[in-house]
């Protein structure tokens, strides 16, 4: 049974149209209890988990999930290559099921905040279950993501100001529609955890000694995190893997608060505008997620996230937007420092593609 409940209050929420948040103002979280692992695989994508996943109309998926793991260029280290997903980035998994519970809800309109992604697969998925959709997003999206938006006929606003702009606006938006928000709806956090799954599965039923992530918001952090307790629970592995979160170095609130610090004050143009979140309301949850898994969180320089942007296409192939370097740049800088080594699995999720975000010509 999936059930939702403020994780800072405990107050369990029974309400078929959930409020966006508690009345407390904490995020609400949810939890679906499942006892055997049971894998079909001859089901498409992230379906294999369908049996611990919420029900949806199967015709609103696009087969998403079950992305290639690949080995990287050092010893012991995959990628994950969430980028071929649907809609290029990792945010499908989460989108299918939000949307999801729109359409069973037999809502006629969705409104969603984004610097990008996230807008993008809400759109999609609003196309294919036939609702309307608004998607606000912050002055400094992408041209190209933008587009995306718009050719999935969702109606585009673009916010004066940043993320944080954009999340008033659609908040406000929200009290008279579907708020189909990958922060604040507990749902996406369903989808985003498969990608723990798989990676269990892929590495042959265990479960990595590293996981490395970009976070703005915390979905994939968070997701993954969910997704690993949970094997962990039902001891499927014996221990979770270390997750380090990744942030750029002109925006690094959780970096600031996992170091002690109360506030960012700081705010400066980054090539990442995908972690570029001055504010995120699942802080704590995110840091908790570090902190259990007795991960770490880092920054990285604007030029260490484009030369791992190159460097991944000239020696590698693999075409990435500026946000899903930032995890690989981690990666090497660790590895250099000594913090991971060549003993250690280490897994590294490539989020989105770089078609959606041409790098500059030198």
């Amino acid at each position: 049974m999936l059930k939702f409940f403020c994780p800072k209050c405990g107050k369990i929420c029974e309400e078929v149209r959930r409020p966006v948040s508690c009345g407390c103002g904490s995020p609400l979280k949810s939890s679906l209890d499942w006892a055997s692992f049971d894998i079909d695989p001859s089901a498409v994508g992230m379906w294999r988990y369908s049996r611990i996943l919420p029900e949806i109309d199967p015709s609103i998926s696009m087969g998403e999930g079950w992305t290639p793991l690949i080995t990287g260029g050092s010893k012991n280290l995959f990628y994950k290559l969430e980028y071929v997903s649907p809609t290029g980035s990792f945010k499908d998994r989460g989108s299918v099921i939000v949307m999801g519970e729109a359409k069973s809800l037999g809502c006629d309109e969705v409104v969603q905040d984004s610097s990008g992604n996230a807008g993008a697969s809400i759109a999609a998925y609003a196309a294919r279950s036939g609702i309307k959709a608004t998607v606000i997003v912050p002055n400094d999206t992408p041209e190209l993501k933008k587009r995306q938006i718009e050719l999935f006929g969702a109606t585009l606003v673009v916010a004066e100001g940043g993320r944080s702009s954009a999340a008033s606006i659609a908040k406000e938006m929200a009290r008279t529609m579907f708020y189909a928000s990958h922060v604040w709806n507990p749902l996406f956090l369903e989808g985003t955890r498969t990608i723990a799954f798989e990676i269990w599965e892929q590495l042959g039923g265990k479960a990595p000694d590293v996981v490395i992530v970009p976070a703005g918001n915390g979905t994939i952090l968070l997701g993954i995190f969910k997704g690993f307790m949970e094997l962990l629970q039902r001891v499927k592995i014996n221990r979770l893997p270390r997750i380090i979160a990744v942030q750029g170095v002109n925006c690094a609130p959780l970096f600031a608060a996992w170091k002690g610090s109360h506030s960012w004050d700081t705010f400066q143009t980054t090539v990442a505008e995908g972690i570029a979140v001055s504010d995120p309301p699942r802080m704590k949850e995110m840091l908790d997620a570090v902190r259990m898994s007795r991960g770490e969180v880092v920054i990285v320089s604007n030029g260490a996230i484009l030369a791992e942007e190159k460097r991944l296409a000239l020696e590698g192939g693999l075409l990435v937007e500026p946000t899903s370097a930032a995890a690989p740049a981690a990666e090497r800088m660790l590895r250099e420092s000594g913090a991971i080594t060549d003993r250690e699995i280490v897994v590294v999720p490539l989020t989105g593609t770089g078609l959606k975000k041409f790098p500059k010509k030198a």
